[in-house]
């Protein structure tokens, strides 16, 4: 009866989408009529939160032929960015950005997308010996003016957890932005509508944030969006089940250290990159979070 009643919240939102003009805001009108007051801090822009080739054939299936089985379990290390800038502890000046991704190209690791980590996560195999996810929360627009030069440069995949409410809003990336970064390695996936604490909402509002963020970006985008982020971090067990039933395939958390399946595939750690970090620092952070 669970499943039932979320499979029919996401239609009903898909249903509300597909009636209205095509334009974002259009769609932004048509949702989020079940969530709840903001509790988070209005200017998300400044709240400190608590927190390479796609190797894909033409029906965009992964080729793990030439993928290397690892002899123990996959400890992955997935990245945690915010903002590519410079003034609190969420944002990392564009100079360090640029030699932490230079030190990764020089060591020989592969980044990956969102379906490789699912890949690696479950079927403990992987691409490369040396293996990252980097990922960014907020979509904040320094992600296509500063990271995405860098990331093509280096011809690095990433992904962004984009806050359905905040396209096209100010200092955040707009439609257009999204859909060509999404075109040439960088995956948008779901930060939820509003970015609200999960764990303060009741389930049927949890479940509202979830699904509609995932149609929205299903929309725009013209994908199946299989990832989740918790905005700062704040879930419980009730999102770990909600995440699965609105149909994404993982979800990620502000837990500190390396990802592993063992965590549960919607409970997922990652490693908080802060500014003012050597790449020595750097270096070892990312060292200590993989294991195989």
């Amino acid at each position: 009866m669970i499943v039932k009643k979320y499979r029919v919240l996401r239609m009903a939102a898909l249903l509300g989408i597909l009636i209205l003009p095509g334009c974002t805001q259009g769609i932004l009108e048509g949702i989020g009529t079940k969530t709840a007051a903001p509790i988070a801090e209005d200017d998300i822009e400044v709240a400190e939160a608590a927190e390479n080739g796609t190797g894909q054939d033409s029906e965009g299936q992964i080729d793990t032929r030439d993928w290397l089985k690892a002899e123990s379990p996959v400890q992955l290390p997935i990245l945690m960015y915010h903002s590519i800038s410079q003034g609190n502890g969420l944002r990392v000046p564009r100079e360090e950005f640029r030699s932490q991704m230079a030190w990764l190209r020089e060591n020989g690791y592969y980044t990956l997308s969102p379906e490789e980590a699912f890949l690696v996560l479950t079927e403990n195999r992987m691409p490369s010996e040396k293996c990252v996810w980097l990922t960014f929360d907020d979509g904040y627009t320094d992600n296509y003016t500063e990271a995405f030069p860098i990331l093509k440069e280096n011809d690095m995949k990433a992904t962004v957890f984009m806050i359905g409410k905040s396209i096209d809003k100010g200092h955040h990336l707009t439609e257009n932005q999204m859909l060509e970064m999404s075109r040439d390695g960088i995956s948008i996936e779901s930060h939820t509508i509003s970015h609200l604490e999960l764990n303060r909402m009741t389930a049927e509002q949890q479940g509202a944030e979830m699904v509609q963020s995932k149609v929205l970006f299903d929309r725009i985008l013209d994908q199946d969006t299989t990832v989740l982020s918790y905005p700062v971090g704040r879930y419980d067990e009730e999102s770990l089940r909600l995440s699965e039933e609105a149909g994404y395939k993982m979800a990620v958390t502000t837990e500190p250290g390396g990802a592993s399946s063992d965590q549960g595939m919607h409970a997922l750690h990652r490693v908080r990159i802060s500014p003012g970090l050597s790449v020595n620092g750097f270096a070892s952070l990312i060292e200590n979070a993989s294991k195989h």
